[in-house]
């Protein structure tokens, strides 16, 4: 079992198993990054989290494979979740502010809905349990059936094969 971490901040002991996991139990975990669902009573059922392993605060402070595995995870993440959800747009949404460790927040916005942008960003959000969990298993099913295969940068440039 690793050391456990001597820092204050409470998302860099996330994946400690000593620590309870979020509702339904993790939807991905992989070497930069964990995604789970947000807490029932204050995020709607889909509303995931995604937060960094290594401890740093800012998009300019991601190394290159954070960088890269971020910009993938969310096309994945977003794909998966309007799947999972029937939701007509994916909002993402990371401040920072009163946690500073790197995280985002995706948002699953079904058509339905009144509100749009940042009204349905800040409108209050909650849901079931029993819902939450249910979109979480949803969600790990679609990543598992439906991974996209991404072309591997160029070792130069960073620029995705056709796309200069």
């Amino acid at each position: 079992m690793a050391e456990p971490r001597h820092c204050p901040c409470p998302y860099c002991d996330l994946d400690d198993p000593t620590r309870p996991e979020p509702v339904g139990g993790w939807i991905l975990r992989d070497e930069h990054w964990l995604v789970g669902q947000g807490d029932p009573d204050t995020t709607m059922a889909g509303g995931v989290r995604i937060t960094s392993r290594r401890h740093y605060v800012d998009f300019a402070d991601m190394d290159i494979e954070e960088a890269t595995s971020f910009g993938l995870l969310v096309t994945v993440l977003d794909r998966a979740l309007r799947a999972a959800t029937g939701a007509e747009r994916v909002h993402v949404l990371s401040t920072r502010d009163r946690l500073q460790h790197f995280h985002a927040r995706l948002y699953p916005r079904p058509a339905t809905h009144p509100l749009r942008g940042t009204e349905f960003l800040n409108a209050p959000q909650h849901s079931l349990t029993e819902d939450a969990e249910r979109t979480v298993h949803a969600v790990r099913d679609r990543l598992q059936v439906s991974t996209p295969a991404f072309p591997e940068p160029d070792a130069v440039s960073g620029d995705l094969p056709g796309r200069r």
